[in-house]
């Protein structure tokens, strides 16, 4: 009797206890009701997590590493958004007919994609953007119109592509750039006037580019040496062959000036940094512009490495009216590689010796 009775008793106070539950669980779906009258939870659209605001304006897209990732910007993602997040997809190319409608976006990130290709003009409608992520793509070459119309860009992030050409106009039309990130890709010459317009740009990454230190490559570094914000110890020469290893500025403590490339060139370039200097005149050395004890005038293969070259031997008289000239072209370790220009009326009294 008293077990039964207890499991009578047990058993409406489970009723009892049901009842209360079922009340508590209304009283909280209602105030929940409440709470989502007034604000906006993320929720998940075809694959992206959306951020929204009032009347469906939507602050913020993560379309992040898609299964199955997406090779194309998506269509579905509502015009008014603000900041649209598609790295880690697989994307192969951006054309301006699927950004057209994004007129809001301050915010773009392409990172990780497999971008090989960008219409010219392809964000001209984000006037608005200030943040372009496009590093670890597949990029070969930055053109004047690749960055149209982004006249409020702040940061630009390419590292890490397949980039071997810059134009001298790519950034033209992006005066605020602050940021530019350009490390890690195939850059071999720089343009001096490249970056010269952006007054605001505080920092500009450039490191582990195979530089080709030649003369073309003068005027960037002289642009650089005067850059107050640069990371010059991971910018080095990667040819000519002579070259290698050289810093672009910053000095080695462990070998003489001669091995900063803006040193070296500054010496046997010229400022159009497309040509070199006559320094040599054959038969008649110039005792202005005497020959730098670094080079030798000999070829490439020519000269054996830590010997002097042979002189220069002439058969017969040095006409003074049309005199052979010797042209440096590059410089290496421990040669030089020259051109000799001679007039045609010598051409048959000249002997030149062993280069």
């Amino acid at each position: 009797m008293a077990q039964r009775t207890g499991q009578g008793r047990q058993r409406h106070n489970v009723t009892g206890g049901s009842s209360s539950v079922v009340l508590s669980t209304a009283s909280s779906f209602l105030c929940w009701l409440a709470l989502l009258s007034v604000m906006r939870l993320p929720m998940v659209t075809a694959d992206c997590w959306l951020i929204e605001g009032e009347k469906g304006f939507v602050w913020l897209a993560i379309c992040s590493m898609n299964q199955p990732p997406y090779e194309a910007i998506p269509s579905h993602i509502n015009s008014t958004i603000v900041d649209l997040r598609l790295n880690e997809n697989k994307i192969r190319s951006v054309h301006y007919s699927s950004l057209s409608r994004f007129g809001n976006l301050t915010y773009l990130n392409l990172t990780k994609n497999d971008i090989s290709y960008v219409e010219d003009g392809a964000f001209s409608a984000q006037f608005n953007l200030q943040v372009l992520q496009m590093g670890f793509n597949k990029l070969r070459n930055l053109t004047e119109g690749m960055l149209r119309g982004l006249g409020k860009l702040q940061y630009l992030y390419l590292q890490a592509n397949l980039i071997e050409t810059v134009t001298p106009n790519t950034f033209w039309e992006c005066p605020n750039i602050e940021n530019i990130d350009l490390s890690m890709n195939r850059i071999q010459v720089l343009d001096g006037s490249l970056f010269s317009g952006l007054s605001k740009l505080t920092t500009c990454e450039l490191y582990t580019n195979p530089f080709n230190c030649s003369c073309e490559l003068l005027g960037f570094l002289r642009w650089l040496s005067a850059f107050p914000n640069r990371t010059s110890e991971r910018m080095v020469c990667d040819s000519p062959q002579g070259f290698f290893g050289y810093n672009l500025l910053s000095q080695n403590p462990r070998m003489s000036t001669q091995r900063n490339a803006l040193h070296v060139l500054s010496l046997v370039c010229t400022d159009d940094g497309n040509s070199v200097t006559s320094f040599y005149v054959l038969g008649v050395p110039d005792s202005t512009t005497p020959l730098p004890d670094f080079a030798s005038p000999c070829g490439l293969d020519d000269c054996a490495s830590g010997t002097p070259p042979d002189e220069v031997i002439s058969s017969s008289p040095i006409f003074s009216d049309a005199n052979p000239i010797m042209m440096l072209k590059q410089v290496l370790h421990s040669s030089a590689v020259i051109t000799v220009q001679i007039p045609s009326s010598v051409q048959e009294n000249v002997h030149l010796g062993a280069l």
